[in-house]
Order: C-alpha cells, then structure tokens, then sequence
C-alpha cells in the first residue's frame, strides 16, 4: 500500500528474504497473500557487498572446482529452490548492499505496495540482527510493513488495531479493514492514567474506561470504513502499555495479526509519537502490520 493507496489491495507484494529458516513463514505468507489478492510477488535479497569482492588473479590460477562460487549466483540458486510450485511466478532480485537499502530501494524501483519480512523469534542473536532491518525499514521504507513471526495456515481471521485516535491510525484501519474484510476485528486503545498511585480507583478507572468507549466510538464514525463495518467492530479499551497488553493477546490466542500506523511526521515527529508504533513492532510476537500514513505537513 503506497501512500496515499490504502484503499485498494495492493498489486505488487515485495518479500524480503536473508534466506534463513524463519524467512520461509514469510515467503508462505507473501505467497498467500498474492493468491488472495491477485498480486504479483517480487522476492529480494541483499548480498554483503564484502562478500562480493574477490580476487580474480589469484582465482585465475585456482582450478576451477575449488574457486569459490559466486555468493550473488548462489543466493539466485538458494532462492529458486525455496520458491514452492506455484501458479504465480516470483521475480527475483539479488543485489549486493546493506539490506535495508536495498529492501527499500527495490520496492520504490518497482513500485511495490506492501513489504513483506520475517523475523527470527527466541532467537536473540536472530532476532537483533534483523531486527535491525526491520526498524530501519519502520522509518525508510516507501511503504506498508508486514512482519511475520507465526507459520502462516489460512488468511488473518481475527485482527486487532492499536489506535492513539490520531489520522494516522485511522488510515491503519481503513486500510485493514479493506485488507481482510472478512477478519473479526478488535479496535485497542491502552492507556495510562496521571498520577496512578494516587487516582488510580475503581472510580477513575471507570471513567477512563467510558471516555475510551466514547472515544472509540468518535473514532469509528469519523474514519472511512466499509458500509456497516464499524457496527461489528470489538472495543478494547485497557489501561496499561500497549505492547504489554497486545502481547498477552497475541500469546492467549485471541489475535492473528496487530495492526499499527506509522505517523510519517517527520523525524523528530516518528521519535516521540512514533515509538509506541516501533515498540509493538519489536515486541508484540505475532504477525504486525505497519501501515504507512501519507507524510503530515
């Protein structure tokens, strides 16, 4: 979903590959995706460029089944071997470069529509590595972000939101909602209340929770939805860290996929009202959609 184009299902789905074992849920996600939506699918990996600097007179001299092979041809080969038997046909794009440069740069080249990542899970060493791909793709990437943890089975059936109120998760929703129109769906708001340990009661708690009742409801009438989605829309207002609780949801079962808005206010702006957005993304351990929001003057 390019900016601006959140309300159709996107026609070009990027996947990012390292080619490690936690990227094939990915690729069986992008896959699926492409199916459902009609999409065609292009599959990116990123060489280190040192890597690809050889010595050619000293492999001159080097008889020829003990040259090292090429790691850009080998990671083609890799590639074409993981891609299942489909009926769609993955182009695929192998470039040397810093991954996240050259994940971001191809999909703005052949103007993708969505991102489509995997990311290692209890795996520390995995999980920093490209990890740190993933949050340099959070702020340059051209567009959407799907980050996938779980083995993917069937299209998202139950999805939750993460909505601040603000336009930008607006958009998100908008766009989910177009996305998976046949998903159960749970709009979130988590919450902390000033000067807890002095007012936190059950009365002030009980206010907190009717405003954020009232203010779910604002929100779903003033977004753009899909003619009767919001009526069938669950409200889950709780006080606490957002990551916190959308984690204990996505661990009890109860969602498929977490669903947040990137601000695209600028740098400082994606600093400070952004981090909430990036800290889902790191620690919430299912599948999360980024939805890119159009850049706010």
């Amino acid at each position: 979903m390019t900016t601006g184009d959140t309300n159709r299902t996107p026609r070009h789905l990027l996947l990012a590959t390292d080619l490690g074992a936690r990227s094939d849920r990915a690729l069986d996600r992008a896959v699926l995706l492409a199916r459902e939506w009609n999409a065609k699918l292009t599959v990116v990996h990123a060489v280190d460029p040192d890597h690809n600097t050889r010595d050619l007179r000293k492999e001159w001299d080097t008889p020829s089944w003990r040259r090292p092979p090429d790691p850009m041809k080998v990671a083609m080969s890799r590639i074409h071997a993981d891609l299942p038997d489909l009926d769609i046909r993955p182009e695929v794009v192998v470039e040397a470069g810093d991954p996240a440069e050259v994940i971001a740069g191809t999909a703005k080249r052949i103007g993708a529509d969505l991102i489509v990542i995997g990311v290692a899970r209890d795996e520390a060493l995995g999980r920093r590595l490209l990890g740190d791909t993933v949050q340099r793709l959070v702020q340059k990437a051209p567009v959407s972000l799907l980050v996938v943890r779980s083995r993917p089975k069937r299209m998202y059936g139950k999805v939750v939101v993460a909505t601040d109120f603000s336009p930008s998760s607006a958009v998100a929703l908008s766009a989910a909602a177009r996305l998976f129109p046949n998903a159960d769906f749970t709009l979130f708001n988590g919450y902390s209340i000033p000067y807890s340990g002095i007012l936190d009661t059950w009365n002030v708690r009980d206010e907190f929770d009717d405003w954020g009742r009232k203010a779910c409801d604002k929100f779903l009438s003033e977004t753009d939805l899909p003619e009767g989605f919001a009526a069938r829309v669950t409200r889950l207002v709780e006080p606490g860290e957002p990551e916190r609780l959308l984690g204990e949801l996505v661990s009890g079962g109860r969602v498929d996929l977490t669903v947040v808005g990137s601000h695209g206010g600028g740098a400082l702006y994606e600093i400070f009202v952004g981090s909430t957005a990036k800290r889902i993304i790191d620690e919430v351990p299912g599948d999360v959609l980024l939805v890119r929001a159009p850049k706010a003057k």
